[in-house]
């Protein structure tokens, strides 16, 4: 299985790294408008784990695609979230304390055939790494780091 991988050290503890990151904290989910943000609405728990549906089209006046994603978390180790009857990718995030810093490594494990993995894979070496580090771990930087100023 092909797996693409970022990885920042974030100036906080581990516990508020997770915490923000994916609205987990030591009792189960945090506040219900947090939850919202960092999934969906629809979220509820089935088991251990925690369930939503998500419309990920790409452009708002294409099809609606529906995906369901299976969410586990093991506070504040890591976070696991699993694409449902679809060739999605799942994303495991993983936190690690580094002294006064938390590792914060969010890894993608690629479903397709490894031909279409390997394309994605170097699509992502080539140039998507760049955005995904904006949009998903520069924020969390910027959040942690103005405590810190």
């Amino acid at each position: 299985m092909v797996k693409i991988r970022l990885s920042a050290r974030v100036t906080a503890p581990i516990e508020d790294v997770y915490q923000y990151v994916t609205a987990y904290g030591e009792n189960g989910l945090l506040d219900v408008d947090h939850v919202a943000e960092r999934y969906a609405d629809n979220m509820h728990q089935d088991g251990e784990d925690y369930v939503y549906t998500e419309d990920v089209r790409k452009h708002i006046d294409n099809p609606e695609e529906i995906i369901t994603w299976r969410c586990s978390f093991d506070y504040p180790n890591s976070r696991t979230m699993r694409a449902v009857d679809s060739n999605w990718s799942h994303r495991t995030d993983f936190f690690q304390p580094d002294r006064e810093f938390t590792y914060w490594t969010v890894q993608w494990d690629i479903q397709d055939n490894i031909l279409q993995s390997m394309i994605k894979w170097f699509v992502y070496k080539i140039g998507t790494h760049r955005s995904l580090k904006r949009r998903i771990l520069d924020p969390v930087i910027k959040h942690f780091a103005k405590d810190f100023e």
